[in-house]
Parts: structure tokens; C-alpha cells; sequence
């Protein structure tokens, strides 16, 4: 989004977090708004559930124009699966949650050297 936007990244996630609205009629970020759909759930929610949606109905149109749409290929043998299966394969290829889970691991916990120090 934040290419889509023309915003550096990191202000783009800031502006995903809290009560921050994306007005697209005027193309304007806005604090404060009793019809606007929070940024997180705008961008974020929707996108998934909507993916989800169309999987588990088997909307074959919606999930390739979907699938295009955020950049996931899937192989032919992979087209032709329905239902949890495809959903998550479509799920391990888009938001791929052993890289996530890798990272936070990698970022938050200690080295064992300085972990064993506490330990002891």
C-alpha cells in the first residue's frame, strides 16, 4: 500500500494502526469519522475476509481477479482445488505466517548467552 500511495513504509503502518480513516472520494487520511471504515480494517481486514469469502463459496472469477490482484501464482495442479484446501495454500503463498512467526522470534527473543545470564 505504501507504493500505492506514494507514502514511505513505516508511515503507511503507522497510519494502519488507530483511529485513522482513508476518505477515498476526497483521496485524503483523516482523524476523526462517523461513516469511514478504519485504515486497519479497510486494508487489512477486508482483503482477507473478502479472500476467504470467495475461496470457501467458490467464486472462481472473484479468486483469480483476487489472487492478481495481490500478486500470488498458484501452480496449475493448485487452480484446481475448492474449499480449505485452497484456502490454505492461497493463505501460505500471500501472508506466508512461518516467515512472521521466523522473524518475530529472531527480533524479540535474546541470544541464549545473554538469556542463560537471567536464567541462572
Amino acid at each position: 500500500y505504501s507504493q500505492k500511495f506514494g507514502i514511505a513504509e513505516d508511515k503507511m503502518m503507522n497510519k494502519l494502526w488507530g483511529d485513522n480513516y482513508f476518505d477515498a472520494k476526497n483521496k485524503k487520511w483523516v482523524k476523526k469519522s462517523s461513516t469511514l471504515t478504519r485504515c486497519f480494517n479497510q486494508f487489512i481486514m477486508e482483503p482477507i475476509c473478502t479472500m476467504f469469502d470467495a475461496i470457501m463459496n467458490d467464486k472462481k472469477q472473484k479468486i483469480a481477479k483476487m489472487l492478481k490482484a495481490v500478486g500470488v501464482e498458484l501452480k496449475p495442479d493448485e487452480k484446481e482445488l475448492t474449499g480449505k484446501p485452497l484456502l490454505k495454500r492461497v493463505m501460505q503463498r500471500w501472508l506466508p505466517a512461518s516467515d512472521a512467526v521466523l522473524e518475530m522470534i529472531v527480533v524479540q527473543l535474546p541470544s541464549p548467552v545473554i538469556a542463560q545470564k537471567y536464567r541462572v
